[in-house]
């Protein structure tokens, strides 16, 4: 036991502190000290003799750090902002969607409006699912389709729609980017006849589109092996498939694949917007001339009306044009010009080239594109699977093949007048078929694929399956542009015929893509739809 006297100012709190014991073995030691925390300067205090005094302790001589606690704690990656909030601002642009167009269109608005006070705001209909493509993901390797196809990931609105079974949505931030191909072809020249615009327009706006989406063609040595058997056998227009996919990194560890994700960080890298998550649109607001809104409900139903000068659509090709119908916007064609592409798979195995070196990802990547003469495109997908020194190294190849497909009026959707979903929207309901010519494109890109085959190396024809119309997730056209309100949805800028401010930037917009992929164009006239927006902002 030890004796200690107490210096001016101390409670028995600060003495067990200094001596390291506790509050309740002081209280015990000295029951005539009631109080822990009063000023007992003077008296005498018991102390365990097993107490350490600590106030000779050697101390540092620099002095202690700040604590690094920000002002404002945030709960997710992304900055989020309530429903509430966001029905108190005027917003100069409203986007809804954050899928390729969308995200595209939130990045070149920031950048352009980067040093004013404009309002951008952003909602989303789905959660925060992904914070990046799934294929950066190692914990999905081999495991991708289990998630991707999950129906509480990837919607099958296909399973109500007898003619495009095979269609799926993603509703979620970044949309379906979560879990795309990133096959970024420039269309064909002969598809520009079907634009209000001319390709060297677009160029700039597909420079651009490249540049920010990290569009690479990886080129390897076994790679040129496999091209020359291509352009030898009468392939003269075979290529590495551009795709959105930044090798570098493959120096190091993985590459990275391309989302919508990267679109929002570049954005908040120029300034901020506003974004609500688990925010569906259900109506757009107007005045029968312009736009004025929209309106938004949560999940558990709440409604908000948001107001803004300017509406971006960027649903998706079946979303877009349900919520245009839904709202009464007039047009002849929203909803009509359904298009897609028809889509061939097959898979087989040839011998790697003698001369062919090795790749550092172990896939090459192979586009035989589309041609004044062939509207299809074939990508091929070669990996490796090694046998015995004596056979040497086998390869697997898988190809994805796509054919054009015309847009026709009657091909469409429209508003099921007897299903609505759980916010009151009536479902949509699709009528789809192939034209003759159409199948005429499907057997001749049949051929184009079995002569590719055999000039790779299969040693017989392999099997090809069609894949169920919708199951390319390439649907495009419903809001098609044109100079035509009788035959487009939108004018040359995406802006809806018949509503000043309103636009559609997704894949709903594009007349055609031939045979190529559709994100890369999306994009491109999304960032090219933001700049008409920001160039007219005040007048």
């Amino acid at each position: 036991m030890k004796i200690f006297t107490a210096a001016a100012g101390e409670t028995l709190r600060t003495i067990a502190k200094k001596h390291r014991v506790a509050v309740e073995k002081l209280v015990s030691l000295n029951p005539h000290l009631s109080s822990t925390n009063r000023n007992i300067g003077g008296q005498k205090v018991k102390l365990p003799s097993s107490s350490q005094n600590t106030s000779k302790r050697p101390v540092p001589s620099l002095p202690p750090c700040a604590p690094q606690i920000p002002e404002q704690f945030q709960d997710h990656f992304i900055p989020l902002t309530s429903l509430d909030e966001m029905a108190e601002t005027d917003y100069d642009v409203l986007v809804v969607g954050t899928g390729a167009g969308g995200g595209a269109a939130v990045w070149r608005l920031c950048e352009q409006l980067k040093n004013t006070n404009k309002k951008i705001g952003v909602v989303e209909a789905g959660p925060i699912l992904l914070q990046t493509h799934a294929a950066n993901l190692p914990t999905l390797a081999g495991k991708f389709n289990n998630y991707f196809l999950n129906p509480k990931i990837s919607t099958p609105i296909g399973k109500f729609l007898p003619d495009l079974p095979g269609a799926r949505e993603v509703i979620a931030l970044g949309g379906l980017t979560l879990f795309w191909g990133r096959a970024c072809p420039r269309m064909h020249m002969s598809e520009w006849s079907n634009y209000p615009i001319e390709k060297r327009e677009l160029d700039l706006y597909y420079n651009i589109a490249e540049q920010m989406m990290t569009v690479q063609k990886p080129f390897y040595p076994l790679s040129y092996s496999f091209l020359t058997r291509l352009w030898q056998g009468g392939f003269p227009e075979a290529s590495v498939i551009p795709r959105a996919t930044n090798v570098e990194p493959a120096k190091f560890g993985p590459v990275v694949n391309f989302s919508s994700i990267s679109f929002l960080g570049s954005a908040l890298l120029h300034r901020s917007f506003d974004l609500a998550v688990n925010a569906r649109a259900v109506q757009i607001l107007n005045d029968g001339k312009k736009v004025t809104g929209i309106k938004v409900m949560t999940p558990d139903k709440k409604a908000y009306e948001l107001t803004a000068k300017n509406v971006i659509l960027s649903a998706n090709a079946y979303e877009t044009p349900r919520l245009l119908l839904a709202s009464g916007i007039k047009g002849e064609a929203i909803g009509h010009y359904l298009t897609l592409h028809s889509f061939l798979r097959s898979s087989f195995e040839i011998q790697q080239p003698t001369n062919g070196g090795g790749s550092s990802l172990g896939l090459i990547d192979l586009s035989i594109p589309q041609t004044d003469s062939e509207p299809s495109q074939i990508q091929i997908e070669i990996s490796e699977r090694y046998k015995t020194i004596e056979q040497g190294t086998e390869r697997h190849v898988e190809t994805y093949s796509f054919g054009r497909v015309e847009g026709r009026y009657e091909n469409k959707l429209f508003l099921d007048p007897n299903k609505k979903d759980e916010y009151g929207v009536p479902e949509i309901q699709v009528d789809f078929s192939f034209s003759p010519k159409d199948l005429s494109i499907l057997n001749s890109l049949t051929k184009r694929f079995i002569k590719a085959a055999r000039i790779l190396g299969a040693e017989k024809p392999p099997e090809l399956c069609l894949s169920a119309p919708g199951s390319d997730y390439h649907t495009m056209g419903t809001c098609r542009m044109g100079d035509d309100p009788l035959t487009s949805s939108t004018n040359r800028y995406g802006q809806i015929h018949s509503i000043l401010g309103l636009y559609a930037a997704d894949n709903s917009i594009l007349p055609n893509t031939g045979a190529a992929n559709p994100t890369l164009t999306t994009v491109a006239l999304a960032i090219r739809t933001a700049d008409y927006i920001t160039r007219n902002l005040d007048s």
